[in-house]
């Protein structure tokens, strides 16, 4: 039976140049392969790998137009599950394309994509795993405790106090849960009035938020494979808190993501790029 929580994997990494050196050492730290991608063709990512990991095996992705979407499809294409990215300089727009980016990938088979957010510095503490809805990813709990075993902490896992816990993928948790318990890895259990809250005021390493299915609409007016204008969403506004306030890596969990479409009245929502979610 083939494991979830693997020792190393096939990472992605896009702009490696934008990225401290310390960021680029836990990335290294979680590859058996690197896959480049670059929206700057003026920069050599690679270098950046060999300096400080020479014997890691590196693949050329080539450049993406400049955008996480693209990013997101090239890498699932290229076999990895996991896309590391620098911080945003946009993050409503950042996180808009990106949500695009694994619906593309989802409706193309890949079960799921996880897109690392790299903070410069890294940050102490435990690796939190929360929904602030009750609705959670078994692949959001596998990679946090993959990246909670890399990083030699435990995982704090954070539920809502009130309301139903509901996990997409409940299998891949469930076996994740067995292999972390295999290498030792602990796992803390809170429960919360208010998740989000808690990860934000807390001391972690890294958050996990699983963004599942969203509502939002495609024009009829736009072409073929046209962005999706997606409406405020509770799972994907907690990542945008996280992206704004929260000072360790963020990892956001698409687990097959799909959009529902839904009527709209007024205007639309969260499709501005501005930094005022409805949470």
């Amino acid at each position: 039976m083939t494991r979830v929580i693997e020792p190393t994997r096939r990472v992605a990494v896009l702009d490696a140049h934008r990225l401290s050196d310390r960021a680029v050492a836990r990335i290294a730290s979680a590859a058996a392969s690197i896959v480049v991608l670059s929206t700057d063709a003026l920069f050599d990512d690679a270098e950046r790998f060999r300096a400080l990991v020479p014997d890691v095996e590196l693949v050329d992705g080539g450049l993406v137009r400049g955008d996480v979407r693209e990013a997101i499809v090239r890498a699932t294409s290229l076999g990895c599950r996991l896309l590391a990215v620098p911080e945003p300089i946009r993050r409503r727009r950042f996180l808009h394309l990106a949500v695009n980016g694994a619906i593309d990938a989802a409706e193309h088979g890949n079960a799921t994509v996880a897109v690392l957010v790299m903070r410069p510095a890294e940050v102490e503490g435990d690796v939190a795993v929360f929904s602030n809805t009750g609705e959670a990813s078994g692949y959001g709990l596998a990679f946090a405790l993959e990246i909670a075993m890399r990083r030699g902490v435990a995982v704090a896992r954070i539920l809502p106090k009130k309301g139903l816990y509901v996990r997409r993928t409940a299998e891949v948790g469930h076996r994740a849960d067995v292999e972390a318990g295999e290498a030792g890895v602990k796992v803390r259990y809170r429960k919360v009035v208010r998740p989000l809250e808690t990860v934000l005021r807390g001391q972690y390493t890294l958050a996990v938020h699983s963004v599942l299915d969203v509502i939002g609409s495609r024009s009829a007016r736009a072409g073929a494979g046209a962005p999706a204008r997606i409406q405020h969403d509770p799972n994907v506004d907690a990542v945008l808190w996280l992206l704004r306030f929260f000072r360790g890596d963020v990892l956001l969990v698409a687990d097959g993501v799909r959009l529902r479409h839904a009527r709209v009245t007024g205007s639309e929502g969260g499709t501005a790029d501005g930094d005022s979610p409805a949470v």
